[in-house]
Order: C-alpha cells, then sequence, then structure tokens
C-alpha cells in the first residue's frame, strides 16, 4: 500500500503514483459501534467500514462513534499479481 498525506491534491497523488494507473481513496463518513457493545469487526451491518450508516445524523441516532475520515490517501498495491490489471486493483 501506498499513502500519502490527507492534504495532498490530486497532483500530489499523481507525481506518486499516477491516477491513470491506481485509484487513490481515503475512508470517510464512518460510523463505528459504540465501544461498549463489544461488536466484532465486520459483524455489523450498520456500523464499520462497510456499514450502512453514512450520515453522522444517522450514527448519532444510532448510538455510534462517527469518524469524518480515517487513515490518510492510500492505494493498494498487490506486487505479487501475475495480471497487471490486477496488481493496482481496489
Amino acid at each position: 500500500m501506498y499513502t500519502a498525506p490527507r492534504r495532498d491534491t490530486q497532483d500530489d497523488l499523481n507525481a506518486r503514483v499516477p491516477l491513470s494507473v491506481a485509484r487513490w481513496h481515503k475512508h470517510v463518513n464512518l460510523c463505528f459501534a459504540p465501544r461498549e457493545a463489544h461488536i466484532q469487526p465486520g459483524a455489523s451491518k450498520e456500523f464499520g467500514f462497510r456499514g450502512s450508516i453514512a450520515t453522522e445524523d444517522g450514527c448519532n441516532q444510532a448510538g455510534g462513534r462517527w469518524i469524518p475520515q480515517i487513515f490518510n490517501w492510500m492505494v493498494h498495491v498487490y506486487p505479487y499479481q501475475t495480471d497487471p490489471a490486477k496488481i493496482w486493483a481496489h
């Protein structure tokens, strides 16, 4: 995985790994379960990276923890793939 600071522009990202080659992304608008819920990661359809809640208001109503952005810019790379299209797959 390649990463870049949150403040980087598309030109900055393009200089690091070209936008025509890979898909840079950020994880935004996340709602995580309340700490006291003790829900295993990925076990909830509402909370987490694949959760259905995508607004701060909805997260508050569900009693979750709202995170506007987690981590920085990132792009995934799979260097051991034999198919070039899969090396930069997202």
